[in-house]
């Protein structure tokens, strides 16, 4: 059993984990009842690290909220933090004691110790047990023989995919892989609703990893259920929490709890619970309770008290937090996206990568195994078909491709056909080059490009003046926190309305724009160059519909994570025909005479960029990913001598 290990891990990050940060104010000011006080960009010091560390790597976010904040000067108050407005930095604070201090002065975070809930949670050594228990079942799914039957048939417009995915629910684990743009929280609302109508006894816990992840899956679900004209199940569902986004549920006041409810009678009553998979953590004990008939079972004896839990966002939540909540429910579905962002983690140690830093999604069956208990939606209707190409080329193998009804639909395709400046409508993957570098700044506390982000502004500004481009119709995307102010300060400067996003790639995911700009900063930081980065850059070309232009200086280009974009457009228009690679590898001079050349070996097409010195190994560039592919030399002329 891995609690040992997993024990172990938790140590690790809580060692790791700055009990505090300083944060230095800019401005607050009275917001209601509450202060809404605004961060200097890009300044935090964290308990334990230096400042500028912190500065590029933590994340202003709604892991904050519930913090507790304290001040010394100019007079010492404190407060909790109710909400986090990620791309202005700025906190929403309420019950202060004084006011806030202002500019200049520093403002302490606590953040609220979630991971001392999992440690805790994994101390109870019955449920531990449990918890371990769930551990082999991830990578060889078993049947659940009370699964319903699902078909969907009020929902006639599913896609293949989708429909497929219903079926889910016959496993005790299953996983519901949704890349960008596929309909993934769509598809969850439809079986969710689906299983509550099937099975009329059921009860089911829906977690995710944000407040607005919850309410995005929680309107999923209930619009499901009113789309499928089953009205009296709608008055089951409640969404636990009170960091919801109040606007988007209104007419749809019966998911949330009357004020002032218990918590313990909600999910008695309720047959849908739903909430942030930190809540669920931090109020275990209250949920295993449910289990227990009428409170007279002690816990240890305790029947799971959900028939499914559905962890959304599922690839953001580490295996330690997620086995910790999955005894809950007799099944489990993990619906998520493993290619795109993957859980938080600061510490390096080893146990701590393992189950702290992947998700359950690690476990998943890959190539087919784990046969109907994994479901991949394979069909987007975001992306205009290029920018699709490249991102399922780059990151799903190949196996994403535009929906049947989006590329019949003159209105979709004219969407996604509009020129932008110099960019002519039918091109919808641009490189611009940049002659400078980016590097690090003290001054602004993080890496970033001037040359970048004032030609970014220059587009924009010309865009928006022509009258053809709205504001709300950009997104400019960033992995920097310092190089996004610099780029809000550019577009500022040439008179842009602020109506234009600019974000850090992290914040991005579950937002789409016609327009995408991505701006790395510096290519040449190690954190651009990890799997991490490469998820990133999957977020951020996936979030654009018609058009993504990305900004990449020549040290850029020996990025291993950036370099492939570029390759795979030098490569797209290869019309040399592709020599077989067997023919080449019986001459003499092979493989020498293969460089700079177009081979075909087996389902490989690409160039030959480079050859090693000895001639042993050569690198092909795949001009399907864009991706350096390392050849042996002697097995390919091995194999052409025995024909």
């Amino acid at each position: 059993m891995p609690i040992a290990d997993i024990r172990a891990a938790i140590e690790a990050e809580l060692a790791a984990t700055p009990e505090f940060y300083d944060f230095r104010v800019l401005r607050s000011e009275p917001d209601g009842a509450c202060w809404r006080v605004t961060l200097e960009a890009g300044y935090v010091y964290a308990e334990g690290q230096r400042p500028g560390q912190a500065s590029a790597q933590t994340l202003l976010d709604e892991r904050l909220e519930g913090a507790s904040a304290w001040w010394g000067t100019p007079a010492k108050g404190g407060a909790s933090v109710r909400a986090v407005v990620v791309e202005e930095d700025q906190l929403l604070l309420q019950d202060a004691s004084a006011p806030p201090p202002g500019e200049g002065h520093l403002i302490r975070i606590y953040p609220p110790r979630f991971l001392q809930a999992v440690a805790d949670a994994w101390r109870d050594d019955d449920w531990a047990r449990r918890a371990a228990d769930c551990w082999p079942g991830l990578s060889a799914p078993a049947s659940n023989p009370a699964g319903p039957r699902l078909d969907g048939s009020p929902f006639r417009w599913l896609r293949p995919a989708q429909r497929q995915a219903l079926g889910l629910v016959a496993f005790e684990d299953a996983f519901l892989w949704g890349p960008p743009g596929t309909g993934k929280t769509t598809t969850l609302g439809v079986l969710v609703a689906e299983y509550l109508d099937r099975c009329p006894a059921a009860r089911v816990l829906l977690l995710s990893t944000t407040n607005h992840a919850v309410d995005l899956a929680t309107l999923a679900v209930d619009k499901a259920l009113q789309k499928g004209r089953r009205e009296s199940l709608r008055g089951t569902i409640r969404r636990l929490g009170s960091r919801f986004d109040a606007p988007a549920y209104a007419g749809r006041d019966h998911l949330i709890p009357a004020p002032g409810t218990p918590s313990q009678q909600v999910l008695r009553q309720c047959r849908l619970a739903t909430m942030t998979t930190t809540r669920a953590v931090f109020t275990l004990k209250t949920l295993r309770e449910l289990g227990a008939a009428d409170g007279l079972l002690g816990m240890s004896r305790a029947m799971p008290p959900f028939d499914l839990v559905v962890f959304d966002e599922a690839s953001q939540v580490s295996l330690a937090h997620a086995l910790a909540l999955m005894p809950l429910g007799r099944a489990r579905l993990f619906a998520g996206d493993p290619q795109q962002l993957s859980p938080v983690l600061r510490s390096d140690d080893r146990l701590a990568r393992l189950w702290l830093g992947r998700s359950p999604f690690a476990a998943m069956p890959r190539g087919g195994q784990g046969g109907a208990a994994v479901a991949m939606l394979d069909e987007q209707s975001r992306m205009a078909a290029p920018i699709g190409a490249l991102v399922s080329d780059l990151f799903y193998d190949g196996a994403l491709r535009v929906a049947e009804e989006a590329m019949a639909s003159p209105d979709w395709q004219a969407a996604r056909s509009r020129a932008l400046g110099d960019i002519p409508a039918e091109v919808h993957v641009a490189v611009r080059r940049v002659t400078r570098e980016g590097g690090w700044s003290a001054k602004d506390r993080g890496p970033i490009r001037r040359e970048s982000a004032d030609a970014i502004a220059a587009v924009i500004a010309e865009a928006l003046a022509g009258g053809a481009w709205a504001p709300h119709e950009f997104i400019v995307l960033t992995p920097f926190r310092a190089q996004r102010a610099l780029i809000r300060q550019r577009l500022a400067a040439a008179g842009v309305d602020d109506g234009v996003r600019v974000s850090t790639v992290h914040r991005a995911q579950g937002s789409e724009a016609p327009v995408v700009f991505f701006d790395p900063a510096d290519g040449t930081q190690p954190f651009l160059r990890t799997d991490e980065a490469r998820r990133l850059l999957n977020v951020a070309l996936s979030r654009a519909q018609a058009k993504v232009v990305i900004y990449l200086s020549p040290a850029d280009l020996t990025n291993e994570v950036l370099a492939p974009i570029v390759q795979r457009l030098r490569l797209a228009g290869d019309a040399r025909e592709a020599v077989p690679l067997l023919t080449l590898a019986r001459a003499a001079d092979f493989p020498f005479n293969a460089r700079g050349r177009r081979i075909a070996a087996g389902r490989l097409i690409g160039e030959v960029e480079r050859i090693a010195p000895d001639g042993a190994r050569f690198w092909v560039i795949h001009e399907k990913s864009g991706n350096a592919v390392e050849i042996d030399a002697a097995f390919w002329r091995e194999r052409a001598g025995r024909l």
